[in-house]
């Protein structure tokens, strides 16, 4: 075609315009991002034409109104992850547990009393080596997927990898499992190695975990664990890095709906802070409340606006003796060690009346351990006369005892973070001093002190132990057991240990805790120092706020809003200076 006359036909299309039914073909392409948000349209809309109509019961929110009733929390620090079943941090645990996952198992916390979660109702066989669990039917998962036996299979394997840092509480469950059977769409069976009482109570620390989310695998930084989905009564919200974290109620819970919607919960590094919210009503709970603001900042006006709710946990601090070492071999060396300890001051001037004295590792609000065992008494010159009667005698006129020429001095080992604990060990070096005893205190990196703890490079160790209403104690007292940095090697303290977690009694079960903390209390292979005492701040807006070992269960809370004639008459009791455990 000539040349020319292409350039003809083209002024002639140009002057034309566009050509009719090509609307559009003089428009660029849409870009990537512009392409992108028209889909994610096209599948909101979707979503939107896919969602459940709301549970029987519930009324729908006017447009333009929000009734959700919510909740501020306050707490020190937020998680780096929401999975429980991962090493976790105690605020991690406290908001992810039981709010956004649930297990088999539930623990009822006014009663005690195991209760069904996933599992609506379980067995076992006589031996309690085998436990059989009916699966609750119609749970959902938070993003609408049904929960299935598939699930619980998935998580019990999980147990199984190596190659995860498993939480705390699932330790002692891996190692117990022998394997899990199918059977239907709704049971499974778990057969362990050898019967264990305590398995049921580990499953309230287990979470189920989605297997449709984790099939990749789990880690912190999986995406279920960064954007959880569990059935529990909250999902998350928001997520703001380190300063807040928002739950809001699940609308596919299969229990009852909270009556908060919405729990925000917020990072107040400093203590002082918190009370700052606190004072001006931008804070609703405050889980715990640190000795060294009690109870200075407990003021009137906080006592009419906020509820003191105190509990005790199941945690106690010991002084773990090494009892392999030569100078502590003597029972009665490590008795008098014991009678040079004051508690009452300890609690006085470190915990302010927030410690409860220990006398063994039982947690007797849940009905084990012997109520009427008492500690050592502190008695400095009874613990200088059983001293010198162990031919330990200040020989040399340098106000330490010695024996052959060795002092009696002793190392004690305290991880670097324990404030509390180094001053506590303070208190205890003056009074040994003046009983002739020199005690050298030694901050520690944990993982330095956890290489001492195992070589038995140390003298003695101050330490914390932090479990459940019921723990098997067979870590700490067996002669097998990975804690028992004391080297205590005694067949019948094992063998209690072993009678306590077959026996499938529970009138048994108290009977051997009482005979385990007598023989501990003689021996003395650790000293039982204090346990802590929980004080929250609950606003007076909401009841039933009942503490649990894990914090508050704020889909529990009831919102009762009070008059203001309420607020301004209504008092408080007074705490009292050292409050007992709850019956």
């Amino acid at each position: 075609m000539n040349p020319g006359f292409r350039f003809f036909l083209l002024l002639v299309l140009l002057a034309a315009g566009p050509i009719p039914g090509c609307k559009g073909c003089m428009e660029p392409p849409p870009t990537p991002h512009k392409a992108a948000m028209e889909r994610i349209t096209v599948e909101e809309d979707l979503i939107r034409k896919m969602a459940l109509p709301p549970r029987k019961g519930v009324l729908p929110t006017p447009a333009g109104e929000d009734s959700t009733v919510e909740l501020v929390v306050a707490l020190p620090t937020l998680p780096d992850h929401l999975n429980p079943f991962l090493e976790i941090d105690e605020w991690g645990f406290h908001i992810a547990m039981h709010h956004i996952y649930e297990g088999l198992l539930d623990r009822d916390p006014k009663t005690g009393r195991l209760v069904g979660a996933l599992a609506e109702s379980w067995s076992s066989d006589e031996k309690g080596s085998a436990y059989r669990f009916r699966l609750r039917t119609g749970v959902r998962w938070q993003d609408g997927r049904p929960f299935t036996v598939e699930d619980v299979v998935f998580t019990f394997n999980m147990l199984t990898m190596p190659k995860i840092d498993r939480g705390p509480f699932i330790y002692d469950i891996d190692h117990a499992i022998t394997r899990v059977d199918k059977f239907g769409p709704d049971e499974v069976r778990v057969v362990l190695n050898s019967p264990n009482i305590y398995f049921l109570d580990h499953l309230v620390e287990l979470p189920i975990l989605p297997a449709h989310v984790f099939f990749k695998g789990v880690s912190p930084k999986s995406r279920g664990s960064l954007s959880p989905v569990g059935t529990g009564p909250y999902r998350l919200l928001q997520w703001e890095g380190s300063d807040q974290l928002v739950l809001e109620k699940n609308e596919y819970y299969w229990g009852p709906t909270p009556d908060v919607g919405r729990v925000v919960f917020r990072r107040f590094p400093d203590a002082a802070r918190s009370f700052v919210g606190i004072r001006r009503k931008q804070v609703h709970v405050l889980p715990r409340v640190t000795p060294a603001h009690y109870p200075d900042q407990i003021t009137d006006t906080v006592s009419r606006d906020y509820e003191l709710v105190r509990f005790v946990p199941p945690q106690f601090t010991y002084l773990l003796w090494n009892v392999a070492n030569p100078m502590l071999a003597d029972f009665r060396i490590r008795r008098a060690l014991s009678m040079l300890i004051d508690r009452d001051r300890v609690i006085e001037k470190v915990f302010r009346g927030l410690a409860t004295p220990c006398t063994g590792p039982f947690w007797q609000p849940g009905g084990l351990g012997d109520v009427k065992l008492e500690n050592w008494p502190y008695d400095p010159p009874a613990a200088r006369d059983l001293l010198t009667q162990v031919d330990w005698v200040d020989h040399d006129g340098d106000g330490i005892r010695d024996k052959g020429g060795t002092p009696l001095r002793l190392v004690v080992l305290v991880p670097v973070a324990a404030r509390q604990g180094t001053e506590m060990l303070q208190i205890m070096k003056s009074d040994f001093q003046k009983a002739g005893v020199d005690l050298v205190i030694v901050p520690t990196d944990w993982k330095l002190m956890g290489a001492h703890l195992r070589k038995r490079q140390f003298s003695a160790a101050l330490l914390s132990w932090s479990g459940r209403p019921y723990e098997d104690f067979s870590p700490l007292f067996h002669s097998t057991g990975r804690y028992n940095y004391g080297v205590v090697y005694n067949t019948m303290i094992d063998q209690l240990l072993v009678s306590m977690r077959r026996t499938t009694r529970l009138e048994a079960r108290f009977d051997f805790s009482v005979k385990l903390e007598d023989m501990l209390h003689a021996y003395l292979p650790m000293t039982f120092l204090v346990r802590p005492v929980w004080i929250g701040l609950v606003h007076r807006d909401f009841t039933n706020a009942i503490p649990t070992p894990h914090g508050f269960r704020y889909s529990q809370f009831k919102h009762v809003p009070r008059q203001p004639k309420d607020a301004d008459t209504k008092r408080p009791s007074p705490l009292p200076p050292n409050p007992e455990p709850p019956k």
